[in-house]
C-alpha cells in the first residue's frame, strides 16, 4: 500500500524503548491497563471494543521497533506510519471484524493527530480511500462507538508516555453539597423551589429570574440520576471563572475548568504536553466549560475523540441557553437529538428569561414533556428593580453623565454589544476618570488580565466605579450596580442586562437604566440580528418610565412579539448558511478541520467559535509583557521533565487569549510552534485594553 518500505530491519519489543526509560513492552502493558479501567467505567460497548482497544495498544508503536528509530536522537522518523507498515509486513489483521482492520490501521497511523484526511502524501491516499469506503459501509452507532474507544485509547497512552496515573471516577452529588454551594444566602421559600428540579426527566427546562440561584442549584437536578461525569456550560469564560471558585469551595474537590488551545499539528512531544492538559482538565468528575466547546466535540472540530467520548453518559446543565443564537442553538439540539439516548445524558437547560418560543422549541424537537419544564416565572411579578429611559442617541453622547453618576459615589455598569465599542467608551471615560475609577473588561484579554480585572470588579463591589463591558458581564457578575448604561440588544439579553442593577431589591421608583442605540444611524446591530433589535426596541419604549408595571410585563410583551414561527424563521435563515450533509459525510468518524470544507460557515458564525492563541511578540505593546512571554514561550521543552512542563502549560494558559476559530483562516499562524502563537493583522494587544485595532 505504501509506494516504498519506511523500514528495512525491526527491533524486539522486549528490547526496544518506546519513552525515556521505558520499554516498548511496558507502555503497551500499560496503556492496556489503563483502557480496562475506561472501559470498566464507560461501560456500555460490547464487548468487540474491548478487543479494538488492545489492538490499538498492542500495535501503536510497533514503528518504533524500527532501528532507524531511537529514543535519544532529537530528529525521529515518524513513528506512525512506520507502525502501519509493520502490521501490513506482518499481516497482523483485526481478527474479530476483518472487515475494520484499514480502519484500525489509519487510526494507528492518525494517533498523534486529527482525524482527518491526508493530502499531499500519496503513499497514504490507498489508505485513506479504503477507509472513507469502510467507513461508510458501517453503521453510525459503530462508527460512533470506534472514535470513542480510540479516545479512550488516545488518553492510555498520554498517561503511560507522562507517567501519569488516573483512575476515572464519577461526581458526588446530595442536597449536603448543594448548599456548601450555596452558602449562606439560602432563602428557606426559594430552597423549596430549587429541590422541585430532582422531579425533571432526563431532559428538563428550568426558568428562574436572576437572583433566583439557578447556577448553583442546578446540581438538585441531577440528584438520584446515575452519571459519569457533570458538565457545566456556560456562556462565557468570566462566567467560568466566577462559578469555579464558587463550586470548588462548595465540593471541597478539584473542579476543572477547561477551555481550548487551537489544534496545531506538532511534535509528539508537544502533543503530549497539549493532551496532557487536557487530560488534567476534562477528565475530572466535574466541568465547567463554554457551550461552543460542547459543540466543537460534536462538529468533530480538531482531536474531537478524546473530548467527546468525555460527554458520555455525562449530566449538561445549559446556563442561560436563550444567549444562544440561532445556529449555536440548531446545532445543539440537533446533537443532542442524535445522542442524548446512546449517551444516555441528562440534560437541563437553564435560563433568566426563556420565552415561550424558545422552551417550544426545545421542548418539541427533544420530546420534553411539560412536567419535565420548571417554571418560576411569576416571580418576575413581585419585583420592578429596574427604571428605564430611552435615548435615540448613542451611548457616547452621554460620557458626562456616566461621569457624573461616579462622581456622586455609584457604581455604572456599562454595557456595549461590541468590544470595540468598549474599548472606544472606556477611552473617553479615561479623559474624565483616573483609571482607577475605571475597569474595562471583555472577552479579548488574555487569561492573567481578566483574571485581574474579575478581582478588581469584586474589591470594588462597594466603591464607586464604572465598569465598562460587553455581554460577557450580563450573567457573570454577582454584584449589584446602582445604574446601568446600556446598547439595545435582543429583549433576553436586555432582561439580563437589567439583573445586574439593584439585584438584592425589589422595586425602585426612579430611572436607573438608560437605553441607548448602538450607532446614530439605528443600522448598526453586530452581533445580533436586526430584527431582533427592532423588537427590542419596540418593546422598550412601552414599558419607559412608570410604564414598566413589574418585571414580568417585559416577559408577557416578549412572548407576544416573539413568536415561534418568528424563532422558527431565524433559525431556518441560520441553518441555511451552513452544510449539515457535509457533516452527515464524515459523521462519527472524521475531524473537521479548519480550512475550506463545506461546514467551515458554522464556525464563522458570528463569533460562535473560540479557542485559545497567544499574541505573537510583535503584537504585544508593553516591554515586560512581550519579555514575560518570550521566556514562556523559548522554553526547551525537551529539556524538561513532565513536572516542569505542567507548570509550562499552567503558565502558558495565562498568556492565552480567546478568539474566534474563523481568525485563524485571515491571521499568520506559527505552524512550528509547540503552543498557538498567532500574528494578528493591524491588531496590538495592550493588557488594559486588550486586543485592540492599530497601536495603543
Amino acid at each position: 500500500m505504501f509506494e516504498d518500505n519506511l523500514c528495512k530491519e525491526w527491533d524486539s519489543k522486549y528490547e526496544k524503548h518506546s519513552h525515556e526509560g521505558k520499554l516498548l513492552v511496558k507502555h503497551v502493558e500499560e496503556v492496556k491497563h489503563t483502557l480496562e479501567q475506561f472501559l470498566a467505567f464507560y461501560d456500555d460497548f460490547p464487548e468487540i471494543y474491548r478487543e479494538v482497544a488492545h489492538y490499538l495498544a498492542e500495535y501503536h508503536d510497533y514503528g518504533k521497533l524500527c532501528k532507524d528509530w531511537n529514543i535519544k536522537r532529537s530528529k525521529k522518523p515518524p513513528h506512525s506510519p512506520m507502525s502501519v507498515e509493520w502490521l501490513m509486513n506482518n499481516a497482523k489483521l483485526f481478527e474479530s471484524d476483518k472487515e475494520w482492520t484499514f480502519i484500525l490501521w489509519y487510526l494507528i497511523l492518525k494517533h498523534h493527530s486529527r482525524l482527518s484526511g491526508i493530502s499531499g502524501v500519496r503513499k497514504y491516499k490507498p489508505l485513506v480511500d479504503e477507509v472513507k469506503r469502510k467507513a461508510k459501509e458501517i453503521d453510525i452507532k459503530s462508527r460512533v462507538n470506534l472514535v470513542d474507544v480510540f479516545g479512550l485509547f488516545k488518553i492510555a497512552d498520554i498517561l503511560s508516555a507522562t507517567d501519569e496515573s488516573f483512575r476515572p471516577k464519577g461526581p458526588d452529588v446530595n442536597e449536603k453539597i448543594v448548599k456548601a454551594i450555596i452558602g449562606d444566602s439560602i432563602d428557606d421559600r426559594i430552597w423549596k423551589q430549587e429541590l422541585e428540579l430532582e422531579k425533571l426527566d432526563n431532559i428538563g427546562i428550568l426558568r428562574a429570574p436572576t437572583g433566583w440561584g439557578k447556577t448553583s442549584a442546578s446540581l438538585l437536578f441531577l440528584l438520584n440520576k446515575p452519571v459519569r461525569k457533570i458538565f457545566f456550560l456556560l456562556p462565557t469564560i468570566t462566567a467560568i471563572n466566577k462559578f469555579h471558585d464558587k463550586l470548588s469551595g462548595g465540593l471541597k474537590s478539584d473542579v476543572a475548568k477547561y477551555f481550548y488551545f487551537y489544534d496545531a499539528e506538532v511534535s509528539e512531544e508537544e502533543d503530549k504536553l497539549n493532551e496532557l492538559f487536557f487530560v488534567e482538565n476534562f477528565m475530572l468528575p466535574f466541568v465547567i466549560t463554554t457551550i461552543d466547546q460542547f459543540l466543537l466535540s460534536f462538529l468533530q472540530y480538531g482531536k474531537y475523540h478524546t473530548k467527546r467520548i468525555m460527554f458520555r453518559g455525562s449530566g449538561l446543565i445549559f446556563d442561560e441557553v436563550h444567549l444562544l443564537n440561532p445556529l449555536m442553538l440548531s446545532l445543539t439540539k440537533y446533537f443532542l437529538e442524535k445522542y442524548a439516548a446512546s449517551y444516555k445524558l441528562k440534560v437541563l437547560f437553564m435560563s433568566a428569561t426563556m420565552p415561550d418560543a424558545l422552551s417550544q422549541f426545545l421542548m418539541e424537537g427533544l420530546d420534553i414533556p411539560k412536567k419535565s419544564f420548571l417554571d418560576y416565572a411569576n416571580e418576575y411579578r413581585q419585583r420592578r428593580r429596574i427604571m428605564l429611559n430611552y435615548n435615540r442617541n448613542c451611548l457616547e453622547k452621554s460620557i458626562d453623565l456616566i461621569v457624573e453618576y461616579v462622581k456622586r459615589g455609584k457604581k455604572v455598569l456599562t454595557l456595549l454589544n461590541t468590544v470595540d465599542k468598549a474599548i472606544e467608551i472606556a477611552k473617553l471615560l479615561r479623559q474624565y476618570l483616573s483609571p482607577s475609577e475605571i475597569i474595562l473588561i471583555h472577552s479579548r484579554f488574555m487569561y492573567r488580565d481578566r483574571k485581574k480585572k474579575e478581582e478588581e470588579i469584586d474589591e470594588k463591589s462597594k466603591t464607586p466605579h464604572v465598569l465598562v463591558s460587553t455581554q460577557i458581564s450580563e450573567v457573570s457578575l454577582d454584584i449589584s450596580y446602582n445604574v446601568l448604561f446600556t446598547e439595545i440588544s435582543p429583549l433576553p439579553s436586555m432582561v439580563q442586562r437589567f439583573g445586574r442593577v439593584n439585584r438584592r431589591g425589589s422595586w425602585v421608583n426612579e430611572v436607573n437604566t438608560q437605553i441607548y442605540e448602538p450607532s446614530i444611524s439605528h443600522e448598526s446591530h453586530y452581533p445580533y440580528e436586526l430584527n431582533d433589535i427592532c423588537l427590542a426596541r419596540k418593546i422598550v419604549r412601552e414599558v419607559e418610565g412608570e410604564k414598566l408595571r413589574n418585571e414580568g410585563q417585559l416577559l408577557d410583551l416578549l412572548n407576544e412579539e416573539y413568536s415561534y414561527e418568528y424563532l422558527q424563521k431565524e433559525v431556518d435563515n441560520a441553518m441555511k448558511k451552513i452544510d449539515l450533509e457535509a457533516f452527515n459525510d464524515i459523521f462519527g468518524f472524521f475531524s473537521l478541520d479548519v480550512g475550506g470544507d463545506k461546514l467551515m460557515n458554522a464556525l464563522n458564525y458570528r463569533d460562535s467559535f473560540s479557542v485559545l492563541v497567544i499574541p505573537d511578540l510583535s503584537c504585544i505593546c508593553e516591554d515586560a509583557l512581550k519579555k514575560h512571554v518570550q521566556s514562556l514561550i523559548s522554553q526547551p521543552l525537551e529539556r524538561m521533565d513532565f513536572v516542569q512542563k505542567r507548570a509550562l502549560i499552567a503558565a502558558i494558559k495565562n498568556i492565552s487569549l480567546p478568539v474566534p476559530i474563523w481568525w485563524l483562516g485571515q491571521e499568520r499562524y506559527s505552524e512550528s510552534a509547540p503552543f498557538p502563537i498567532v500574528s494578528f493583522k493591524n491588531k496590538k494587544y495592550d493588557e488594559y485594553y486588550g486586543l485592540i485595532e492599530g497601536n495603543a
